[in-house]
């Protein structure tokens, strides 16, 4: 039973790439929930995109993997405009994270809308662009007593 359940597994976790959304889930899950490395990239990314990851990746490892750091993290798929082999998916992360200035520390809401283009190479699926569209932050009240 075990091992049919590990090639469930498996099997699921190869078929991110078969649709747009996976591939755009998975990456941001994967950037939330683990630790990236330049060998993850090339499952996610393609072109321009993937060029940058790889050279942020390699001038600092830890600069794409602050964000699993963040905690209470949403991703929501707002629209998605696909036509043969792209996609435009809109869709907004929201996280809690601590914000600092000076000598005082608060907690900060942060909510970005973002809007990633995801093409389709070789059957499978990868994203070529992500671009900010909007960026929300709510700083909690500090509690005073």
């Amino acid at each position: 039973m075990f091992k049919v359940l590990i090639f469930c597994l498996l099997l699921i976790g190869c078929q991110s790439n078969n649709s747009p959304e996976g591939v755009l889930k998975s990456f941001i899950e994967k950037r939330l929930n683990d630790k990236i490395s330049v060998d993850d990239l090339e499952d996610y990314l393609t072109g321009d995109l993937l060029e940058e990851y790889t050279q942020a990746l390699g001038e600092d490892p830890n600069k794409l993997n602050e964000s699993n750091e963040f905690s209470d993290s949403r991703f929501k798929i707002v629209y998605k405009n696909c036509s043969g082999d792209e996609c435009s998916i809109t869709y907004t992360l929201s996280y809690e994270a601590d914000a600092t200035a000076e000598e005082s520390k608060r907690d900060v809401s942060i909510s970005v809308k973002k809007i990633a283009l995801i093409v389709k190479r070789d059957e499978k699926w990868f994203i070529s662009n992500i671009s900010d569209v909007k960026s929300f932050y709510e700083f909690k009240e500090e509690d005073i007593r």
